[in-house]
């Protein structure tokens, strides 16, 4: 007993003595670095200027790695703090025997400095964070939380996680049983705002399976958060989170026996990774060697995901379930096209453009094209279609992303993630879609070039199992790195029905219209009437919408016809401007309406018994996204 006591106190020791010439050595380096910057700075000019001189040290390169340093020390040191943690009852009464549970709770935030809100004149807000946490198909998300340095979070979550190992429901999962689940913690941060498009700030993986190491399954973690894609080595800020499981296990996981599992498993992923980075340097060196026109097609093998890691593009795509929240692949491609788009001209100059994982896609709340293409064509694949990203051109040049789906006697249609249209490929024909040329194509499970002596859409023919017209990438590579099962995945139900957002966007528009005809000295009167009457026909645009027309629409436009017949009464004029968006902002649509030479004649009517009238009408998809139709419209006599 003796000589453990001694050895325990030779431990602490060394590491009093460890700690000591560590600090002595980062004083040395600060020191050393700081005359550097000094000497450069009296080089140049007589005077030493304080602000410059710390500039130039956060600037600099020693101070980056250390902070990098620190940051990584303490993303180690984190497991290290066991603390006692309260559970609400509200959250203990949600618990059931025999499962295995893991609360998770953001205790605050921290150094949130580039992301302040800007207040408005009345004091508040203008944007705010909101921070989703998931585990699989289990999601949450925080409350708004206003966009502050250190900004105030107390929020909990409880996760199944027998949810994870579903053929072990009938018992407690014990912690090797635990450790053997691959499923990390996803947090992720949105910055939203009243005016502007929800903004993904930032993707954290938490791995908590360091739980399983510590007596009391609990632990401190102290995330830090950095930005997305290139910018992943902008910090962001600082998350304070606790964890604990439930109930304790009962037997802990050795430290050394946890960091060895971590160990063989990042190796045995890093040496399939290796080995597919290998083969298809190989097979572009073969598909370039075949002609040399090849290397200038359109052909993308590796993309970077939302946090810097470079991943082959099939990673990008599985097949997506997504249960009733989406009835039909047209509704799946309405819902998508209806997503913020983040266009190029909004990405920062030089950025690489990052292609967003599944989970990230749907909870990012804005999306590029190749995210809303990934996103679509995993959709597809879910519902059982045979779904292609196609990578190529427009007609202008520009590189563009689509999706394509192959049916049956060979027809092809191409989707637009972006607007939802679909448009029929016949060859030797040019459609309306605009593309132009097409260098490959991928899914899941395949990865094809186009060897064809033409790369224009129109002459292309997608026989992909032709290998002399296609070049394929090895089924084995390919599945040695993508994951192979069904993604399940829980979309959010709308909030509310969209008639708060309706009745608003009514009222304030024709407040508007009135304040806007009184500055031009004109009476205004609204017919309710007429404005019922417009309801159907903003109905069956958003039907088309989905649809892309049919049978259904052009009814809908012959009961619409005959209701204005029967509705304006004979010898006057009618008139319509309708419009669609995604924001709530009344004031954004009215300037819209004012744009449109037609919505400024409706507005500014003039004419014998000017009637105008309003009406909005709302269309609900999952994630909270909401598409409003809003129609102005007026009848009058000329006068003469």
């Amino acid at each position: 007993m003796k000589s453990m006591d001694e050895e325990q106190k030779g431990k602490k020791i060394k590491d009093v003595i460890r700690n000591e010439i560590e600090k002595e050595c980062l004083q040395s380096v600060i020191d050393q670095l700081i005359r550097d910057v000094i000497q450069g700075e009296l080089a140049e000019s007589k005077d030493v200027d304080a602000d410059a001189v710390v500039g130039h040290l956060l600037d600099s390169t020693t101070v980056q790695s250390l902070i990098e340093r620190l940051g990584v020390m303490n993303h180690k040191s984190q497991h290290l703090v066991p603390t006692a943690i309260s559970i609400p009852q509200n959250i203990k009464d949600q618990m059931l025997d025999g499962r295995q549970y893991l609360y998770l709770k953001i205790c605050g935030g921290r150094a949130f400095i580039d992301h302040l809100g800007i207040s408005n004149s009345s004091g508040l807000h203008q944007s705010s964070f909101v921070i989703h946490v998931a585990l699989q198909t289990q999601r949450f998300k925080t409350p708004q939380i206003s966009c502050e340095c250190d900004p105030q979070i107390s929020e909990g979550f409880l996760f199944d996680l027998q949810q994870l190992k579903p053929g072990c429901a009938a018992k407690t999962l014990d912690a090797v049983e635990l450790l053997s689940l691959t499923a990390p913690i996803t947090l992720v941060v949105v910055k939203e705002g009243h005016v502007a498009n929800p903004t993904l700030v930032s993707v954290y993986t938490l791995e908590w399976h360091s739980l399983l190491t510590q007596p009391s399954s609990s632990n401190k973690f102290v995330c830090q958060l950095m930005g997305i894609g290139a910018e992943q080595q902008v910090p962001i800020g600082l998350l304070d989170i606790e964890a604990i499981l439930l109930p304790p296990v009962e037997k802990i996981i050795p430290h050394e026996s946890f960091v060895e599992h971590i160990h063989s498993t990042e190796t045995r992923q890093g040496e399939k990774r290796r080995l597919f980075v290998s083969y298809a340097r190989e097979w572009w060196r073969e598909y370039t060697e075949a002609s040399e026109k090849h290397r200038k097609r359109m052909v993308r093998i590796f993309a970077m995901d939302e946090c810097g890691k470079n991943r082959f593009v099939c990673e990008f795509v599985r097949v997506l379930e997504v249960g009733q929240a989406l009835k039909s692949p047209e509704e799946a491609a309405r819902w998508v096209s209806v997503l913020p788009t983040i266009l190029d001209h909004q990405l920062p100059a030089g950025a690489t453009k990052p292609w967003y994982t599944l989970g990230t896609a749907v909870m990012a709340g804005s999306l590029n094209i190749e995210g809303k293409c990934s996103l679509l064509c995993s959709l597809l694949l879910g519902f059982g279609l045979d779904a292609w990203i196609c990578i190529g051109t427009k007609q202008s040049g520009q590189p563009h992303v689509w999706i394509m789906t192959r049916g049956p006697y060979a027809a092809i249609t191409f989707w637009e993630a972006i607007t939802g249209s679909r448009y029929l490929h016949r060859v030797g024909q040019r459609a309306a879609h605009g593309y132009a040329t097409i260098g490959s194509v991928f899914n899941n499970k395949a990865f094809y070039a186009n060897c064809q002596v033409s790369e224009k859409i129109e002459y292309c023919s997608f026989v992909f199992e032709d290998a002399t017209i296609w070049k394929k990438m090895s089924y084995t590579a390919i599945s040695s790195i993508v994951e192979k099962e069904v993604y399940h995945l829980k979309l959010v139900s709308p909030a509310d029905n969209g008639n708060e957002r309706r009745i608003n966007m009514e009222i304030q528009l024709k407040l508007l219209i009135m304040e806007h005809r009184n500055d031009h000295g004109l009476s205004t009167h609204f017919d309710d009437h007429l404005s019922y009457v417009l309801t159907p026909a903003l109905w069956s645009y958003e039907r088309e919408s989905i649809n892309s027309g049919g049978l259904a629409e052009i009814r809908s436009a012959e009961f619409f016809s005959a209701a204005l017949m029967n509705t304006v009464p004979e010898g006057y004029t009618f008139k319509g401007f309708p419009l669609h968006f995604m924001h709530s902002s009344p004031r954004r649509a009215f300037s819209v309406i004012l744009n449109s030479s037609i919505g400024r004649e409706i507005i500014e009517g003039r004419g014998d018994n000017v009637t105008l009238a309003v009406r909005a009408v709302t269309a609900c998809y999952p994630e909270n996204v909401f598409v409003t139709w809003v129609m102005v419209a007026c009848t009058f006599r000329q006068l003469g």
